[in-house]
C-alpha cells in the first residue's frame, strides 16, 4: 500500500511515543508507527482483544501502520476538563474498561486518560494505543489514577468503585495504601 497516496487528504489526529495517526475517513484512521517493532506489538495486541467492544476495530496492517476504527467520543482527559466531574456511569464505563482488559489477559490493566474514550450515549468506553497491553505487567491503574488525581476527581471516582464493584476498590486501595508514602500525593484518602 502507497502510504503517501493514502494520506492525501488526511488530517493529523493526533501524535505520540510511537508515531502519528490520521484521520482517513469518518469512521477510519490509520497509525503510522517510527519503529516497526511496535506496529507488530499493537498488531498483535489488536487480534488478541478483537472480540471486545471497548477495543477499535482493526480493518488492515502493514509494516509500519495499522488502519482501524476511528473512535468517537471524547478522550477521559477532555472530557474531564470540560465537565469538571465523574459520574456513577462514567465510572461504570471505565469499570468495564478495566474489566474488560482483565478479561482479554492484558498484563497492563492501566491507560492514560487520553488513551480511554468515553461517548456518554454509549453504555461502555474504548481504550486505544495497546502497544503494551500484553508486554508491560501492571495490576493497579496508576497512571490512570495519577490523571484522575491531576483533574481532582479520584476520590470520587474510588467512592463510586466502592458502591459498584467493592472486590476491585479493596484491591486498588490496598495496594495504595500499602504503599502510602509513595502513592499519598494522589490524594486517595483525604476526604
Amino acid at each position: 500500500m502507497d502510504i503517501q497516496e493514502l494520506l492525501k487528504g488526511a488530517s493529523l489526529i493526533g501524535k505520540g511515543k510511537q508515531g502519528r495517526v490520521y484521520k482517513l475517513a469518518s469512521d477510519r484512521c490509520i497509525k503510522i508507527y517510527s519503529d516497526e517493532l511496535h506496529a507488530q506489538m499493537e498488531y498483535k495486541s489488536y487480534c488478541l482483544a478483537e472480540s471486545s467492544s471497548v477495543i477499535p476495530k482493526l480493518y488492515e496492517a502493514g509494516p509500519n501502520y495499522l488502519i482501524m476504527e476511528l473512535v468517537q467520543g471524547a478522550s477521559l482527559d477532555h472530557y474531564l476538563k470540560r465537565k469538571g466531574t465523574i459520574t456513577r456511569a462514567d465510572t461504570e464505563r471505565i469499570i468495564f474498561i478495566i474489566h474488560e482488559m482483565m478479561r482479554l489477559g492484558f498484563t497492563r490493566i492501566d491507560a492514560a486518560l487520553f488513551h480511554i474514550f468515553i461517548e456518554e450515549d454509549q453504555p461502555s468506553g474504548k481504550v486505544i494505543d495497546l502497544v503494551h497491553a500484553y508486554t508491560k505487567k501492571y495490576r493497579i491503574p496508576l497512571v490512570m489514577f495519577k490523571g484522575l488525581s491531576n483533574y481532582h476527581v479520584l476520590n470520587q471516582f474510588l467512592t463510586h468503585v466502592k458502591a459498584l464493584d467493592l472486590e476491585l476498590y479493596q484491591m486498588w486501595c490496598s495496594y495504595l495504601m500499602a504503599r502510602s508514602e509513595r502513592y499519598g500525593k494522589l490524594q486517595v484518602f483525604d476526604e
